[in-house]
C-alpha cells in the first residue's frame, strides 16, 4: 500500500504542476491541401456539371465489383439526380403556379402537383440520354445524363394536366406553362446521389 502511495504522489504532483503551468494553446494552421488528389481522376463535368438553357443534367458515380454493374449503377444514380432536380422544379412550379393563376391553394390542385412529383421520382427519367461516361483508374464509373428542357416541360405539364383532370382539379393550363418556364429559369445544379448500393 505504501508503494502505491509512492507511485500516486509523483503522478499527482506532475499533474498539478502541469495544470498550473499551462500555456495558451499553440494554434497550428493546417496546410491547405494542394489540388485534391482524387480530383485529377474525376472528370471535370462531374465536379462542375454543365449548365445551359437546353438541358437539365444529372451526375452519378459507382464502383462495384463488376464494371458493367458499375456503369449501370452510375447511370441510374445520374438519372436519380436528375429526378430530384425535376421534383424541385415541380415544387417551385407549384409556388409559381399559384402566383400566376392568382388563386388560393386548392387541395385537388396541390394533390396533382404532389402526384406528379412522386411519378417523376419513380420514373427515373427514362428519356434522359447518357452524354458522358468515364472510368477512373480505381474502377469508379462516372456518368453524366442530359434531359431536354423542352421534353421536361412537355412531360411535367402533360402529367400535371392529366393528373389534375383525373382529380377534377380546376387547373389553368396557361398558368402551368408559365410556372414551368419560371421554374426552368431558376433550376439548380445537379448533386451526386447516394442510393445506398445500386
Amino acid at each position: 500500500m505504501k508503494k502505491m502511495g509512492l507511485l500516486v504522489l509523483p503522478l499527482l504532483a506532475a499533474w498539478l504542476v502541469g495544470c498550473a503551468s499551462q500555456k495558451a494553446p499553440v494554434v497550428v494552421e493546417a496546410e491547405a491541401p494542394a489540388a485534391q488528389s482524387w480530383s485529377a481522376d474525376v472528370p471535370p463535368w462531374y465536379l462542375n456539371p454543365p449548365e445551359d438553357d437546353g438541358n437539365i443534367y444529372g451526375i452519378g458515380s459507382a464502383k462495384l465489383a463488376r464494371p458493367e454493374r458499375s456503369q449501370s449503377a452510375a447511370e441510374n444514380r445520374a438519372r436519380t439526380s436528375l429526378a430530384f432536380q425535376l421534383e424541385a422544379l415541380v415544387d417551385a412550379m407549384e409556388t409559381d403556379y399559384y402566383n400566376e393563376a392568382g388563386t388560393i391553394k386548392d387541395a385537388a390542385v396541390a394533390e396533382s402537383f404532389e402526384a406528379v412529383s412522386r411519378q417523376l421520382a419513380s420514373a427515373r427519367v427514362s428519356g434522359a440520354k447518357v452524354t458522358e461516361r468515364k472510368v477512373g483508374s480505381d474502377g469508379t464509373v462516372y456518368a453524366l445524363v442530359a434531359y431536354s428542357q423542352a421534353a421536361a416541360k412537355e412531360d411535367i405539364t402533360k402529367r400535371l394536366i392529366e393528373t389534375a383532370a383525373s382529380k377534377n382539379a380546376r387547373i389553368k393550363t396557361d398558368a402551368v406553362l408559365k410556372a414551368m418556364d419560371e421554374a426552368l429559369k431558376n433550376k439548380s445544379s445537379p448533386e451526386p446521389v447516394d442510393t445506398g448500393g445500386e
